[in-house]
């Protein structure tokens, strides 16, 4: 809250005087001009879209100040003005710091005269990235080209041809280029020139971040991974440059350190191998390091970029992003540096093809307007309140997307926000080769006229690559910001198109290349169509079980999955193998363990203050065959019995039956009746497997005998007492629906646990019979949990009972420990509703961000269907209460096999 209290607080940075209306277009008039462009986006008539995220180079909307500098461009062919502001302007911003000249403001104003431009434009520099006057032309190092990629062509087909001259001959070993991260037109150029690119990032790129430090800390996970290239470094000689991207655009647009910077340049200097930045977000990352680098929140902006600078022998740069111009790049190095003197002369090189390929050095291919206008740029996209506005634009972003539960790659980068495409798609079973991040930016560009790109598997040519590159390759989806450009409004409705897809992320298409799949930087021009993706559920249970527990492992950061996988086989032997049937037939006997009628059900247990989760399942042994209603309790009764002594078999360090066994009689007659005979439940505990057995106390029908099988049980398992003080609190509206036991081998803290039914009845009288019970019972927090999850309504409910969960242990009988159940998909439409109660709910106890993020993730885990299409997804909501204001809850989850009744 105190950093967006901290972002309000500062005041608007810029006025906009100047609108663009935009035309409406529909959801179908996109999709045939989709059609129509083989459904490259690249391709896609920029006039037809509502918000373009496409790219920041070049969109940026320019200040008033470079339009007056526009107007004073100057188109003349040889040494026009614009030229020499322009070397001007680099010297303050790259070398002077905070004593720069403002020489260009002379020219912009009119009031350069010969005496200016022979003391101020025409002077002798050198030593710099800029010589000046007659050192620039008899050693040139300052080459003006039309974009970024144009500088990274210029220097890297000239590198080469130095390098071959050097050597006398052409080396039959690939000369290496490394980096923190390649952009795309950076390694295509690298490569096309005949470079091997080795990229060294930082690891922990795609690691969480804690969303409550986003603008507070930052691990500059732009970083190069400084110990891993000097590795590669003492093994290979053939090393010529080291490049280093700041912001790291190739890994979504996280900025690099000082400290980093400086270990680079040094690793650099003792293996005598040139150290060039690819400087295009320079600005950004100055201001990052500013914010969050210890020893520089008291430096400008121009001193910190003048340190940035100092160590490095060069640098290319698009002035089509932190040069806030529509066209423009540069190639400069240091006059003296080791990349100026290993390879003497290169300079005329470089001058030579920058004249043949772009025009000459005058102007390298840019207009003398833009020209003005990116000089003008440079200065205004170093000021502090610009950059301010600019890096809290795109958190902000960021942190809508997040507070809507989608994840983005955190924190959030410079230019740019990044989706978790791993994490959006999560339980989809989605894979790399299918891009389905792709199919993700069809569907926005269809349905909301909103353009992104991916930069992940189809970008970064993932199905091209071996194993171990593959596994390198982030799955992202890039939402850059234009500069100037996008209000609050275009924000709002790009994070609202966003969520809506996420919602029904299960129904976006994969795609397919169908044309240009080898082209190099093949989305710019490869051909592609949607595959709809199927939604026939498929499998056995015990697969499709396996499938969810996995999932919902990972939601939970449990690890593997290997122990409830093994209990899973070890519940299902006998059925677990038969496929699942596309419907349940409700005329026969159905499964009453889940909402879905399934055979099984899930439940998380997530802390309120630590967000530490706990996974289980609940499942019903099924008869060897398919059987008719009558008789069915019988076989189920058996199919009950046989798991129970396969459990205490297979688990009998952990496992005992000897409480079971005093009790077995009443709960298993010869003729059952009721709903269920018996289920069994499985978590991984902390110190080994738990099981549990749950009862049914009306196998014997009637209220009456319910309580007296009940009663029966306790006073065979000596705690006769404790069950006493439950009865007399029950009305003759409630009814006992469960009994349980702890099949553990530990008698002492081996729980008996009974379920009441309140039938009608409110919040409050359920919070005064748990008042009345047990001794960490707060009446507050019961009526609070039941008002949230009933929608406001405090009862009474009359929809499906409430339940209330009494477990007493042999070496604590008199202080059981109550947990409140609330049925909540018998209170609300769909679980889109209900998730939005539960959010409520979060808000109001402030759990941890970690038990927020884990709840989210684990309804994808089981998630096969928008959340507002049906509900069961949500079963039951149960809050538990225990000693020390421990409070807990525990999320009962569908596999939602079925439609969920």
């Amino acid at each position: 809250m105190s950093s967006l209290l901290d972002s309000l607080l500062h005041p608007p940075t810029h006025q906009a005087l100047v609108v663009r209306s935009l035309l409406n277009t529909t959801a179908e008039e996109r999709e045939r001009i989709l059609e129509d462009v083989e459904y490259n986006i690249f391709a896609f008539p920029a006039g037809l879209v509502a918000c373009d995220y496409l790219s920041d180079s070049g969109t940026s909307a320019m200040t008033d100040l470079q339009w007056s500098a526009l107007f004073r461009g100057d188109e003349s062919y040889g040494r026009n003005w614009g030229y020499y502001c322009l070397l001007e302007a680099c010297r303050d911003i790259f070398e002077r710091g905070n004593d720069r000249q403002y020489a260009a403001h002379g020219v912009v104003t009119g009031v350069a005269d010969v005496e200016f431009y022979r003391s101020k434009l025409l002077k002798p520099y050198e030593g710099g990235f800029v010589n000046g006057g007659p050192c620039q032309l008899e050693r040139p190092n300052f080459f003006i080209v039309p974009q970024g990629r144009c500088a990274e062509f210029l220097l890297f087909s000239t590198l080469k041809d130095a390098i071959a001259e050097r050597q006398q001959e052409v080396s039959q070993t690939p000369r290496v280029v490394i980096s923190n991260g390649f952009f795309d037109t950076t390694g295509a150029n690298a490569a096309a020139a005949g470079f091997a690119l080795e990229t060294f990032t930082q690891p922990g790129l795609t690691d969480p971040f804690p969303e409550e430090l986003v603008g507070k800390e930052n691990p500059f996970k732009g970083n190069l991974d400084v110990a891993a290239t000097e590795a590669y470094l003492n093994e290979h000689a053939e090393v010529c440059l080291i490049l280093m991207t700041i912001t790291n655009n190739w890994a979504a647009a996280q900025p690099v350190s000082m400290g980093n910077i400086r270990a680079a340049a040094n690793l650099a200097r003792r293996k005598s191998i040139p150290f060039f930045f690819d400087a295009c977000r320079f600005a950004e990352n100055a201001w990052f390091i500013r914010e969050f680098e210890s020893g520089y929140s008291n430096k400008t902006i121009p001193e910190i970029v003048q340190e940035m600078f100092s160590y490095v022998d060069g640098f290319t740069i698009s002035l089509k992003k932190d040069g806030l111009s529509n066209m423009g790049g540069i190639l400069s190095f240091k006059d003296d540096s080791l990349f100026a003197r290993r390879y003497e002369g290169i300079g005329v090189s470089l001058k030579e093809r920058q004249i043949l390929f772009y025009g000459n050095d005058s102007y390298g291919g840019m207009s003398g307007r833009d020209m003005m206008a990116s000089v003008v740029g440079l200065y205004e996209v170093t000021k502090e309140p610009y950059l301010r506005t600019r890096i809290n634009q795109v958190r902000s972003f960021a942190q809508k997307l997040q507070s809507r539960g989608v994840a983005v790659l955190s924190p959030p980068g410079g230019h740019a926000v990044y989706l978790d495409m791993d994490d959006f798609f999560y339980g989809c079973d989605r894979y790399p080769g299918d891009f389905p991040a792709l199919g993700f930016t069809l569907e926005l560009l269809k349905d909301y006229g909103i353009r992104a790109a991916e930069a992940g598997p189809f970008g970064w040519e993932w199905d091209k690559k071996t194993p171990k590159l593959q596994a390198l390759i982030p799955n992202l989806v890039r939402f850059a910001v234009p500069r100037h450009v996008l209000s609050d409004q275009h924000i709002s409705y790009t994070v609202a198109a966003i969520k809506e897809l996420h919602n029904r992320r299960h129904l976006i298409p994969n795609v397919e290349i169908t044309r240009g799949k080898n082209s190099r930087l093949r989305h710019f021009s490869a051909g592609m169509k949607p595959i709809p993706v199927s939604r026939a559920m498929g499998g056995t249970y015990l697969s499709e079980a396996k499938r969810q527990i996995f999932h919902l492992s990972g939601a939970l950061d449990q690890g593997p999955s290997d122990h409830l996988v093994s209990a899973l086989e070890t519940s299902t032997v006998d059925w677990g193998h038969s496929p699942i049937p596309q419907g349940v037939d409700l005329l026969r006997w159905v499964p009453q363990v889940s909402n879905d009628h399934s055979p099984f059900e899930y439940s998380v247990v997530l802390d309120q203050k630590t967000g530490e989760a706990e996974l289980r399942f609940l499942i019903e042994a099924q008869p060897l065959e398919e059987a008719e209603s009558e008789g069915i309790l019988t076989q189920l009764q058996s199919a009950a019995l046989n798991l129970t002594d396969r459990i205490a078999n297979e688990y009998n360090t952990r496992v005992s039956l000897n409480r079971f066994n005093t009790i077995r009689d009443i709960f298993m007659p010869s003729n059952p009746e009721g709903f269920f005979a018996a289920w069994h439940s499985y978590a991984s505990g902390k110190d080994g497997p738990e099981w549990k057995i749950y009862l049914n106390p009306s196998c014997t029908p009637g209220r009456d005998n319910a309580i007296y099988t009940t009663r029966t049980a306790f006073e065979r398992i000596g705690l006769a007492e404790s069950w006493a003080v439950v009865e007399s609190t029950m009305t003759p509206n409630e009814s006992v629906v469960y009994f349980s036991l702890d099949l553990s081998s530990d008698m002492d803290h081996a729980r008996a646990k009974v379920y009441v039914s309140h039938g009608v009845t409110s919040a409050s009288t359920i919070a005064e019979k748990h008042a009345s019970i047990c001794p960490h019972a707060d009446t507050y927090e019961i009526q609070r949990f039941c008002e949230i999850l009933g929608d406001g309504s405090l009862g009474p409910y009359g929809g499906k009972p409430l339940l209330s969960c009494f477990a007493f242990t042999s070496k604590t009988p008199s202080q059981p420990i109550g947990t409140v159940h609330f049925p909540i998909s018998a209170y609300a439409d769909n679980d889109e509703q209900i998730q939005a109660r539960i959010e409520q709910y979060m808000d109001a106890v402030s759990v941890s961000p970690l038990y927020r993020k884990r709840y989210r993730k684990m309804i994808s885990a089981v998630q096969r269907r928008p959340l507002n299409r049906g509900k069961g997804i949500h079963a039951w909501v149960s809050l538990k209460q225990a000693a020390g204001g421990k409070h807990s809850n525990t999320f009962y989850i569908s596999p939602d096999l079925f439609s969920s009744a």
